[in-house]
C-alpha cells in the first residue's frame, strides 16, 4: 500500500490503454536500425546471395518508405471504421478493448517501423559510384516488409474474428468469470449466513475521496487485509467496484485504530473514468446485456444474437451462483474478517442479467423460450437458497409472455416452452 506501488499500478493501467507507447518503441528501434545497418554494410557485413547496387537499394527503400506510409494510414483508418462499427453494433464500452489489445499496437508499430527504417537508411546509403553493396540494409528492409505483411493479414483476421458476436461474448464471459473469482473469493455456504457486523465500530474513521470524480475500478485486497491484520482492525470499502464517486464521498471506513494516514489508504483504491473488467463481473454482464437488447431493438431485430448472449450469461450467472455473494470479505491468517467490500447480491445479479432482456424480448419467441430454459437449468443446478429469486424470475417471465401473446393462441403455447436453441429443440 505504498505510494510508489500505487503510482506504478496506475502507470501500468495508463500504459495498457495507451496507443502511443508500443508504436513509439518500434519507431525508436527503426531509427536506430536505420543508422546501424548501413554502418555494418560499410564494415563489410552483408547478406549472402543478395547482391544489390546503390541505385537498386535506393529504389527499394524509397518504394518501401512511401508505400508503407500510405499503407499505414489506410490500415489505421480501416481499424477506426471497425471500432466505430463495433461501438454502434454492439456497445460503446467495447472501444476500450481495441485500445488495450496489444496485438493491434504491435501491428501498427511494425507498419511504422518499416517506413521509418527505410527513410533513415536512405540517408546513410553509399553513393552510386561506391563499391560498397548495401546488402544488409536492403535485406532488413525486405524482412520488415514481410513481417508487416504477415502482421497485416493477422490483424485483418483478428479484427474480423472479433466482430463475431460469439467471439465478443466468449471473451466477455472469460473476463467476467475471472473477475467473479476475484471479487467473490469464497465459495457459497451450505445455508444462509447471518449478517454479522460484530466487527463494526460505533464511530468508524471515515476516509473520503480526495481526487477528482471517477469510478471505482479496483482495490488492493491483499495490501488492505495485511494492513488491517497488523493492527487488528477491519477496513470497509464503502462504494462497490463500478460505482461512481465524487470528491468528498466516503471511500473507506476503518473500524478500529489504524496507524496509517488517509492518503496512504486512498492509494489502495483505484479510480478511473470508465469501468473495467478486472474486478467487476457486473460490467461484463452489462456489456453482454447492452448488446442483447440492442439486437432486440426494432431497428435491428436480431433475436438470434440475443439468444447467444443468453448462452454466456448463463455461464456467468452459474459461476456467480457458486460464490458466496452474501459475504464479500477478506480474512486474515487467523480467519477473522479484516476487509469488507460491497458487491451485487444474487437478486442484483439476476436482475442485471435478465430483466432488460425479458422486458425488450418477451414478445420474441426465441427469447422467451431460451430465457425459460436458462432459468429452469439454473434452478436445477443451484442450491435451494438460490431458488426463490429464480422462481420470481420465472413468474415475471410468465407474466411478460402472457402480456405479449393473445390468450389461447398457438404462439402463447409455443412461447411458454423451454428451448435452449430458442427455436429448434423444444423441451417436452
Amino acid at each position: 500500500m505504498s505510494k510508489p506501488a500505487a503510482l506504478w499500478r496506475r502507470l501500468r493501467l495508463r500504459l495498457d490503454r495507451s496507443l502511443v507507447v508500443i508504436p513509439c518503441l518500434y519507431i525508436v528501434a527503426a531509427v536506430v536500425l536505420g543508422d546501424v545497418a548501413p554502418a555494418l554494410d560499410r564494415g563489410g557485413t552483408g547478406v549472402p546471395g543478395l547482391d544489390v547496387d546503390g541505385d537498386t537499394a535506393r529504389d527499394i527503400l524509397g518504394a518501401t518508405a512511401t508505400g508503407m506510409i500510405a499503407f499505414t494510414g489506410l490500415v489505421v483508418a480501416s481499424v477506426l471504421v471497425v471500432v466505430q462499427f463495433a461501438a454502434g453494433q454492439y456497445s460503446p464500452r467495447l472501444i476500450l478493448w481495441f485500445r488495450t489489445d496489444q496485438f493491434n499496437k504491435h501491428a501498427i508499430g511494425s507498419f511504422l517501423a518499416a517506413s521509418l527504417y527505410a527513410l533513415v537508411a536512405l540517408r546513410e546509403l553509399p553513393k552510386a559510384d561506391s563499391p560498397i553493396s548495401p546488402e544488409l540494409t536492403v535485406g532488413i528492409a525486405l524482412l520488415l516488409l514481410v513481417a508487416a505483411s504477415v502482421l497485416f493479414l493477422a490483424l485483418l483476421e483478428r479484427v474480423m474474428d472479433h466482430l463475431r458476436p460469439r467471439k465478443v461474448y466468449s471473451r466477455l464471459a472469460r473476463a467476467g468469470i475471472h473477475a467473479a473469482r476475484a471479487i467473490y473469493p469464497e465459495a457459497v455456504a451450505g445455508e444462509d449466513a447471518p449478517d454479522q457486523r460484530a466487527w463494526a465500530a460505533a464511530e468508524p474513521r471515515v476516509v473520503r475521496v480526495a481526487s477528482r470524480p471517477g469510478i471505482i475500478v479496483s482495490f488492493e485486497r491483499d495490501a488492505l487485509v495485511a494492513a488491517a491484520t497488523r493492527s487488528g482492525v477491519v477496513i470497509e470499502l464503502v462504494p462497490g467496484v463500478g460505482e461512481f464517486v465524487a470528491r468528498g464521498d466516503a471511500l473507506l471506513r476503518v473500524h478500529g485504530e489504524l496507524p496509517i494516514d488517509d492518503a496512504r489508504l486512498r492509494t489502495a483504491v483505484d479510480t478511473s473514468d470508465e469501468r473495467t473488467l478486472h474486478q467487476d463481473p457486473a460490467f461484463a454482464m452489462r456489456i453482454i446485456v447492452d448488446t442483447a437488447i440492442r439486437a432486440l431493438s426494432p431497428a435491428v431485430n436480431d433475436p438470434t444474437t440475443a439468444v447467444q448472449a443468453l448462452d454466456v450469461l448463463e455461464l456467468l450467472v452459474r459461476e456467480l451462483a457458486g460464490r458466496n455473494l452474501e459475504q464479500s470479505v477478506g480474512r486474515g491468517p487467523d480467519g477473522a474478517v479484516r476487509l469488507v467490500w460491497h458487491s451485487p447480491s444474487w437478486e442484483d445479479v439476476l436482475d442485471l442479467a435478465f430483466d432488460e432482456i425479458r422486458l425488450y424480448g418477451a414478445s420474441a419467441l426465441q427469447i422467451a423460450r431460451r430465457l425459460r430454459a436458462v432459468l429452469e437449468d439454473l434452478r436445477a443446478a443451484t442450491p435451494p437458497r438460490r431458488h426463490p429469486v429464480l422462481d420470481a424470475q420465472l413468474a415475471a417471465l410468465d407474466a411478460a409472455v402472457a402480456a405479449a401473446f393473445p390468450a389461447g393462441s398457438a404462439d402463447l403455447v409455443a412461447a411458454l416452452r423451454a428451448d435452449r436453441m430458442g427455436l429448434g429443440l423444444a423441451r417436452p
